[in-house]
């Protein structure tokens, strides 16, 4: 474990400069912008049913978790691996102690802090949001905060699996168009059946951050989300491990 946070703290050192919070923060903001622009379009039907705040929470967090959260985190791992690889740094692994599953781990832990991180701004954007709109402040917190770390563990197996496809394929433009095309699938497969769509692993941040259903899982739901993030957890980052062992054994 020692080994794993000596590494975390290497990828900090390596990644600093690459503006990775910023480029995460940008993308929550463009999506939460959005999806306030909309529930102020439609604020009067919801003063009436008397669910501003949960409409806001909806709204503001749909387009961000559904579509620019995994998109920017695709980025941001693309970008991480493109340095890896222009450094000659996984090659080097040949002649170094070091594990395979540390380095894996420790990309994987480290961008899965920078997506904490940016849950937690993008928390409280919400909150100031729901403020400045003069939302009615007879609300439970306890409730979105719950949802917002769910929302930020259902972005593990999505970081995850971008570790493997940026290994796999090795190169910044195509590892993007992969995960743009996964993000759309996704999207296209919760438009047709949302039954489905509960199973597909980059639909875990928008499932975990109640955007859609605005009510608490019961326990079939949670059960089938964590199912989900683990599975995908575990062959994204098994996956990855394999891709870089190929990778310096030629």
């Amino acid at each position: 474990m020692q080994n794993v946070m000596s590494l975390m703290y290497t990828e900090h050192l390596k990644n600093k400069r690459s503006m990775s919070m910023a480029i995460l923060l940008v993308g929550s903001f463009l999506g939460l912008l959005l999806g306030t622009f909309l529930y102020t379009a439609n604020k009067q039907v919801f003063i009436q049913s008397h669910t501003q705040w949960l409409a806001l929470w909806g709204e503001s967090n749909l387009f961000a978790s559904q579509i620019f959260i995994p998109m920017f985190l695709g980025i941001i791992v693309a970008n991480n691996i493109k340095n890896e690889l222009d450094n000659n740094n996984l090659f080097r692994m040949i002649v170094s102690p070091m594990k395979v599953t540390h380095l894996v781990m420790a990309k994987w832990l480290y961008v899965a802090f920078i997506s904490l991180i940016n849950q937690v701004v993008g928390f409280l954007i919400f909150v100031i949001m729901g403020y400045l709109l003069h939302l009615p402040g007879s609300v439970s917190m306890s409730q979105f905060v719950s949802w917002a770390i769910l929302g930020w563990f259902g972005s593990l197996g999505v970081i995850a699996i971008q570790l493997w496809i940026a290994l796999k394929v090795k190169n910044f433009t195509a590892s993007l168009l992969v995960n743009f095309g996964i993000i759309i699938f996704g999207l296209i497969i919760s438009i047709i059946n949302s039954t489905v769509g509960d199973f597909y692993p980059y639909n875990q941040i928008v499932i975990g951050l109640h955007a859609k259903s605005l009510i608490s899982f019961d326990h079939v739901q949670i059960v089938v989300f964590l199912l989900v993030v683990f599975l995908s957890t575990i062959v994204g980052l098994v996956g990855a491990g394999g891709a870089v062992k190929r990778m310096i054994l030629k």
